[in-house]
């Protein structure tokens, strides 16, 4: 009967790639150096050299059949990994290929989407989630983060009971509409009559402010 190759590597068969990986490199070892020595001890270090190389080959391939098996049975699982190693076009091709359009698809294209810098339709899809599952906090806290950071690029914020928004033009000027609050601004027409008024009064003093009038 053959041996179990995780048994044989000292690995559980729940084990992760990385993890078998490390156990084969270890164990492998340990025997390297044996493998030259006279007689029987090299003899037996060659064949258990041998075994492990074959034990880590075999529990690799189970790893990997498990992996497949696992994200053919969940394509969506199989587009959330593929987003966050940055595979957008793989994930979106799986997405693409789904029969159901779940909450959970929604929210992954909405992921897609934003990465991409299409803020617009990330909305749509993640609203599409919440429509669906309006319980689901992992849908509706994406959502609120969403409309926050748009909120802020809007640069909209209340101070002091007033409120202010700020529009940049592209030559660096700024709006800024403030609620009334009964005092009068400062217009160029005012600048002019508070010269006229301080001229008139230096004059009055013996001075002369606006030598021109």
């Amino acid at each position: 009967m053959p041996k179990d190759p995780f048994v044989i590597l000292g690995v559980s068969d729940q084990v992760t790639q990385n993890e078998l990986y490390e156990a084969y490199t270890e164990m492998r070892r340990r025997y390297e150096e044996k493998r030259f020595s006279p007689g029987k001890e090299g003899e037996e270090a060659c064949e258990k050299l041998q075994e492990i190389d074959d034990a880590y080959r075999d529990a690799n391939e189970i790893l990997k059949t498990r992996y497949f098996v696992s994200n053919f049975s969940n394509p969506l699982q199989e587009a959330d990994d593929l987003i966050r190693q940055g595979k957008m076009s793989e994930a979106q091709d799986v997405l693409d290929r789904a029969t159901e359009r779940t909450a959970e698809w929604h929210y992954l294209q909405s992921m897609i989407f934003y990465k991409k810098g299409w803020a617009g339709e990330a909305r749509t899809q993640l609203k599409m989630a919440v429509d669906l599952e309006p319980g689901n906090p992992r849908y509706t806290d994406a959502l609120n983060a969403m409309d926050r950071k748009a909120q802020g690029q809007d640069r909209y914020r209340a101070n002091d009971d007033r409120r202010y928004y700020s529009d940049q033009y592209g030559d660096g000027r700024s709006y800024r509409g403030d609620v009334p609050t009964g005092a009068r601004g400062c217009t160029p027409c005012d600048c002019c009559s508070s010269l006229i008024c301080a001229d008139c009064c230096c004059e009055c003093m013996g001075g002369d402010l606006i030598s021109c009038c």
